[in-house]
């Protein structure tokens, strides 16, 4: 390209003259770059080669893509005496100066130059509102925080009649599964959207709410994901495999029933037997080694934080396979969390409690015990990772003599008392609103207002239910009432309900058994359940459905309370 330096018109390589001035255009060629410096002049931009950055992580499976289509602000100009012979653009940080206007056969004109101060000026203004967005997207996400990892679903696979299990979510879609086996283990991913378990003749077999899976034959023991987007599974061969994308890897051999995944199912951390030498090991697209003589106890998204217990029991964290950078957290663990990324770790020994961030070394945040208070319906698993984005700005329990002590641990790591002498309480799912018991009183407390928060439901009672955003408790006169947050308790029935045994929420409901019979009630009349086949010998439910077996043998399941399918039986 040419610019004229009469009038600052840009021309193809070809052009001898201005048109516009008639000024003799230069022989050489420019192109203009922006650097940290300022605006450089590149000579014969045809020639240079300019370097794309090198993506270091690739995907596991890349697909095959159709021909793309030509981006049309790429695509060259249609023109009946465009210059076919003129160099292709240069990829990369070269601004060209001049644009196509494609009329005719008359050269193409361009804008003039913006100076180098009028287009610094124009950069700057655009990083400033970049960064007024990411302000503003950071203040929104103060005001309305993420909830993190949540229970959306919640199946079940249940033997049935007539040789099938029939599998059941809380869309009340029933699947049934030709089979003579029944289940024999089973273990629901933390957001309830699959469901796996081992039939009675050791064969691996997943729901998925849709349809039946079947992973594997002869296998041991098995684990899922926290984002429950992967499995591994140990055969009797003492083979670990890794099932992603519906399909099966085996990653490492002679493994122990010592074995986890991280939170994106990506990476697996286990015990090996190598010889006469037992060793921890992490699998990352090849083995790595952690420690010998060692035993992981979570590893990180991506694999770069390793969590592992000593032969003596001591928990340590290490970034990788670097051993030198090993921090020790506690002696012995009493109780373990890990936020949803599993970068963040809380620990304590029974005594103390502390936490360490990236693989960094450990900070004491209390000398007590402290127990993290989840969210209703927050996603957790058996190693200790919770759907919380951070285990900073999150409320902790210590227990006591006269009760626990609610804390909220703020994101400097200090501790704030919010409530002492707690028997029982329970967070709903907004995330601040706690219903609790304390000195025989039932209360409900809003923990993100500094003044008036808590509000007394009952002067006493006898235990509580929480569901979504409402409560069934019993008053100190053993009658059961229903409250909803923010509205006034109201009674339900004279009779005692047996919270412990013959209730269960659905939604924003109830469904209780009394004298045989059942009842529904979301904080209007109840409503009895009829079509039931004989009494109710027991009941259960997570929130997503409820199951109602009677005494006959039958099984009947609802995903509102108020329509019972036939599960199992007549």
């Amino acid at each position: 390209m040419k610019i004229c330096p009469g009038c600052g018109c840009g021309f193809q390589d070809t052009a001898k003259f201005c048109t516009q001035c008639g000024t003799a255009l230069p022989e050489s060629v420019f192109a203009m770059r922006v650097t940290a410096d300022g605006i450089e002049e590149i000579p014969n931009p045809q020639t240079e080669i300019t370097e794309l950055p090198d993506n270091t992580e690739t995907p596991e499976e890349v697909p095959v893509p159709a021909e793309p289509a030509q981006d049309s602000s790429l695509a060259e100009p249609v023109s009946a005496a465009a210059d076919k012979t003129a160099p292709a653009p240069v990829p990369g940080p070269i601004v060209p100066v001049s644009v196509p206007n494609g009329r005719g056969t008359s050269p193409a004109p361009v804008k003039r130059r913006r100076s180098p101060l009028r287009l610094i000026l124009s950069i700057a203004a655009v990083l400033i509102l970049a960064a007024s967005v990411v302000w503003g997207f950071s203040l929104l996400s103060r005001l309305f925080p993420r909830s993190g990892r949540t229970v959306k679903n919640a199946l079940t696979v249940i033997a049935g009649d007539n040789d099938e299990l029939k599998g059941y979510s809380s869309s009340g879609k029933i699947i049934r599964y030709k089979t003579e086996e029944g289940v024999r283990e089973s273990l629901l991913s933390p957001d309830g959207s699959r469901y796996l378990f081992l039939t009675t003749e050791k064969r691996l077999m997943m729901f998925d709410g849709s349809r039946f899976t079947e992973i594997a034959e002869d296998v041991k023991t098995f684990v899922f994901s926290f984002d429950s987007s992967a499995a591994a599974y140990l055969t009797s061969e003492n083979d670990l495999y890794l099932y992603r994308r519906n399909r099966s890897q085996r990653i490492a051999s002679d493994v122990t029933e010592n074995f986890c995944l991280s939170p994106d199912g990506k990476t697996a951390a286990y015990v090996k037997n190598d010889g006469d030498v037992r060793k921890a090991c992490y699998y990352d697209g090849r083995e790595r080694e952690i420690a010998k003589d060692a035993v992981p106890a979570g590893i990180s998204a991506g694999g770069r934080y390793i969590y592992y217990y000593s032969s003596t029991g001591v928990l340590y964290v290490q970034k990788g396979s670097n051993t030198d950078s090993r921090q020790k957290l506690v002696d012995h663990a009493n109780s373990l969390y890990f936020n949803a990324a599993g970068d963040q770790v809380l620990v304590s020994d029974g005594t103390n409690t502390y936490f360490s961030q990236k693989g960094g070394e450990r900070r004491k945040i209390a000398a007590r015990q402290l127990m993290l208070v989840l969210p209703q319906g927050m996603a957790t698993d058996v190693q200790g990772f919770c759907g919380t984005e951070s285990l900073k700005d999150a409320y902790y329990a210590s227990p006591g003599t006269d009760g626990s002590t609610l804390y909220l641990l703020n994101g400097k790591l200090e501790l704030s008392s919010l409530i002492k002498n707690v028997q029982v309480c329970s967070l709903l799912s907004d995330g601040r609103t706690l219903i609790y018991s304390k000195n025989g009183n039932l209360y409900q407390m809003d923990l993100k207002k500094t003044q008036d928060r808590e509000t007394k439901l009952a002067d006493s009672h006898r235990g509580f239910l929480v569901g979504g955003r409402s409560v069934l408790f019993i008053d100190e006169e053993g009658e059961t009432w229903f409250a909803r947050v923010g509205s006034s308790a109201r009674r339900i029935t004279a009779d005692t309900v047996d919270l412990t045994g013959a209730a269960a929420n659905v939604g924003s409901g109830f469904v209780y058994g009394m004298e045989g019979a059942l009842y529904y009630t979301n904080g209007g009349k109840p409503v009895k359940i009829n079509g039931l086949s004989d009494d109710v010998m027991a009941l259960d439910g997570n929130g997503f459905w409820v199951k109602v077996t009677c005494k006959n043998g039958d099984v009947y399941v609802s995903t509102n309370g108020r329509k019972f399918n036939l599960l199992s039986g007549k």
